[in-house]
């Protein structure tokens, strides 16, 4: 399983690092990781339609908003939301919905309820480091040498050499993750989807019938 300190030092020994014993260490090597550490596993986790990371809900529409113009019904997006992956209008992903708005809070559509499968990043799922890939975790490992490498080595050499691995592990996670691929993903929207603008923070999306 995936630790903090695990990830810290597989990032130091790609950077030519003596390993840390522990991740709050009051040396410079921690202290650097420390700094970008949320921000580049939050990153990470963007970066594809994770599998492990894959949340499934239906969503009924927010009765409470009327859009002025567009599709008729608006569904609260998650707090743990990262991406989109599918949209459907059924429980079995059997009749994908392709005509939706995806805006930074909410989906829009004109049907409800909708059901949809996202990245999310709750403590449960894709924060989660016992469901973390071997592949996705070296994919994190790289990424974190790569942000502080300059920082600790100074040198622009290892940062080419880093981002050398990086770009293959990037590769290789997400391949790993196509081929544990249990169900069919939609194409991403285009960006057509998001024309609206945000339509305003409503965290009153129901979370209800949850799946992992």
């Amino acid at each position: 399983m995936a630790t903090k300190i695990g990830l810290f030092n597989g990032a130091l020994v790609d950077l030519g690092h003596a390993r840390l014993v522990d991740t709050g260490e009051p040396v410079k090597a921690a202290r650097d990781l420390n700094g970008v550490y949320d921000q580049v596993r939050a990153e990470c986790l963007s970066t594809g339609s994770w599998n492990f990371a894959t949340e499934t809900i239906q969503a009924d529409a927010d009765t409470g908003v009327t859009p002025a113009f567009g599709y008729t019904e608006v569904f609260a997006k998650p707090t743990d939301w990262v991406r989109t992956v599918g949209v459907s209008l059924d429980e079995y992903f059997n009749y994908p919905l392709t005509q939706y708005y995806d805006d930074d809070t909410v989906w829009s559509a004109d049907s409800s309820p909708i059901y949809v499968r996202y990245v999310s990043n709750d403590t449960g799922m894709g924060l989660d480091m016992a469901r973390w890939p071997a592949m996705f975790t070296r994919y994190v490992e790289l990424s974190l040498a790569a942000r502080v490498c300059l920082s600790i080595t100074q040198s622009e050499t290892a940062l080419e050499r880093v981002e050398k691995k990086l770009k293959e592990a990037k590769r290789a996670a997400l391949n790993q993750d196509a081929m544990n691929e249990s169900q069919p993903k939609f194409a991403p929207p285009g960006s057509w989807t998001s024309a609206r603008g945000g339509g305003g923070a409503r965290d009153r999306g129901n979370r209800g019938s949850l799946t992992g």
